[in-house]
């Protein structure tokens, strides 16, 4: 008969990619893990994980039966949560943002929840790839620009305003009275692609392309063309006097920030408990 912890041995060397991490994180030796995840396979008579000498990665099999406990298991925790009616929510919760979100309201909101939680732990991966939720294991992720592939759930947050932006050496040698009438003149850094495609036609491609407000900013301060950012990111440089915010009639739509997540279903109490948190509370978020 399938046990329990076989099922837990498979399912954390699924989310790790490694006996090793899973050991660790069950407190096991490798060689009683790879006992049970083997056990598992034996019983299921088939192949869960396919092994090399570098890496684990699930099989076919191995990730619809991976879904399929989850599954089972959120079913179950949330029947023990409703039956305790407990408020004391434990587990791991594992988002992913990006690298140009601000890490000062990223750090005051996980704090907020976690002093809320504290038998709730945040695994945060901070990069501006747009990962495969359900392959890399990921509960929610927050974007800016646009959610994702098609069928992920998501739920809009918030915008920022967004501007175009140089220095005031550029504005005094090109652009008068820091009014811009015209974009093809001009270098125009766009990262988050606010810019029409009508629009963006017209400006010049630098030398240098970039995804990265920061980079784009200090390419704008340096004077190396015009940059399309978010206010909230320009508001010191604005203050100190490296970046002029110019005037125009070119629409820039706003940047909305995204909650995404692989499904509405089977959504683990935790999960619902971060989600309504970051809907109700009452700090402002933006993408930077």
């Amino acid at each position: 008969m399938i046990g329990l912890a076989q099922i837990q041995a498979f399912l954390e060397v699924a989310r790790t990619g490694s006996f090793a991490s899973a050991s660790l994180r069950l407190s096991l030796r490798r060689s009683t893990v790879s006992a049970r995840v083997r056990s598992l396979e034996e019983q299921l008579n088939v192949r869960l994980l396919q092994r090399t000498t570098r890496r684990v990665a699930l099989t076919d099999e191995g990730r619809r039966y991976m879904e399929r406990c989850e599954e089972t298991i959120d079913r179950l925790t949330e029947a023990e949560a409703e039956l305790t009616r407990s408020t004391n929510l434990s587990g791991t919760i594992r988002i992913t943002v990006p690298i140009d979100m601000s890490k000062w309201q990223l750090a005051q909101m996980l704090g907020g929840f976690t002093d809320c939680h504290p038998s709730i732990q945040i695994d945060v991966s901070v990069t501006d790839e747009t990962l495969d939720l359900v392959a890399s294991n990921v509960d929610l992720a927050l974007r800016g620009g646009a959610p994702g592939a098609v069928g992920l759930v998501a739920r809009k947050l918030g915008e920022g305003d967004v501007a175009f932006y140089a220095s005031p050496e550029y504005v005094a040698t090109h652009l008068p009275a820091q009014i811009l009438s015209s974009l093809s003149e001009h270098v125009v850094y766009d990262p988050a692609l606010r810019l029409t495609r009508r629009a963006g036609a017209k400006a010049r491609t630098g030398q240098v392309r970039t995804r990265n407000f920061e980079l784009a900013k200090m390419l704008a301060i340096q004077s190396r063309g015009i940059a399309v950012l978010p206010k909230d990111i320009c508001t010191r440089e604005m203050l100190s006097g490296t970046l002029v915010q110019l005037v125009h009639d070119i629409p820039i739509p706003a940047l909305p920030l995204y909650l995404v997540m692989p499904s509405r279903r089977h959504v683990p109490a935790r999960i619902r408990a971060f989600i309504d948190f970051l809907t109700t509370r009452e700090t402002r978020l933006s993408i930077i």
